[in-house]
């Protein structure tokens, strides 16, 4: 009974020092385990408030969110009367005066504002460019400090989507929003299902690229340099590149493997 009570002979039994390296671990481990659990979370909720930023934008600028199917998805109208083309031209033409007012609306909420990008079925963002290349990797379109982030362009890129090469960056997110979905793209048959790009520039240009290629690299690929600094050889470095292909997009992101590095890039080609 003494035993069981921790004492022999009336006397406190000594704590074995295997014992107390043992309660220290365990101690130890539980407040890793806490403090692991509470940034797991906190990750989480973040990723919770920036999707519903953005998805609160594309609600209150629906034309400019998903924006226009590339030629080939439009179905040819068929004819119609004097009447219904003329109520056609009167709604296109309002629906281009709304996408104007969106437009400036979104260049007065972030001046940073460059254009609205939609990729695939699964990617529908803002865009922005920075004064550098860190300015959006912890703040959201509308200044917001969040790890998400925002979808931006090189600050490199001074002539924006003009630039013979322009380059987006992601990030790869917990909850599979923002540059996410670009990792279908190294599958070759979602490629081909999901090709098309649709832009809207911050003064109204419609955009169409089509996605040639994805790869999966790392942060020193030569396609970062040859975007900025030799875009006349841009069609020779990039794998499939279209004949004649004059102006190019790549699309960044990072990925979920540990390793700091390890990017997929995106190649698409102007198709207007």
């Amino acid at each position: 009974m003494r035993k069981l009570l921790g004492k022999t002979n009336g006397k406190k039994r000594p704590i074995s020092r295997e014992y107390i390296i043992y309660s220290s671990l365990v101690v130890v481990g539980v407040f890793f385990a806490a403090a692991g659990l509470r940034v797991l979370i906190g990750g989480y909720l973040e990723d919770a408030d920036a999707r519903a930023e953005y998805q609160q934008l594309r609600e209150d600028f629906p034309v400019i969110a998903a924006a226009t199917p590339t030629p080939e998805d439009v179905p040819t109208p068929l004819p119609v009367e004097d009447e219904d083309e003329e109520e056609r031209k009167a709604i296109e033409e309002e629906t281009e005066h709304v996408r104007s007012l969106s437009l400036a609306e979104l260049a007065a909420i972030n001046r940073d504002f460059v254009g609205w990008m939609t990729v695939g079925k699964s990617i529908d963002y803002p865009v922005v460019r920075g004064s550098d290349n860190s300015r959006y990797i912890d703040t959201t379109f509308t200044g917001h400090r969040n790890s998400a982030g925002a979808i931006f362009m090189d600050y490199r890129n001074t002539n924006g989507f003009n630039e013979t090469v322009s380059i987006i960056y992601g990030h790869y997110t917990r909850d599979g929003s923002m540059f996410s979905p670009l990792i279908h793209y190294l599958d070759p048959n979602y490629l081909q299902s999901n090709p098309n790009i649709a832009i809207t520039t911050r003064d109204g240009t419609k955009l169409t690229y089509r996605i040639f290629a994805a790869t999966l690299t790392d942060a020193w690929d030569i396609a970062y340099t040859v975007g900025i600094f030799e875009s006349e050889r841009a069609a020779e470095v990039f794998p499939n590149a279209p004949e004649n292909a004059s102006r190019f997009l790549l699309l960044s992101t990072c990925t979920r493997s540990g390793n700091d590095d390890e990017r997929i890039l995106v190649f698409a080609a102007a198709a207007n």
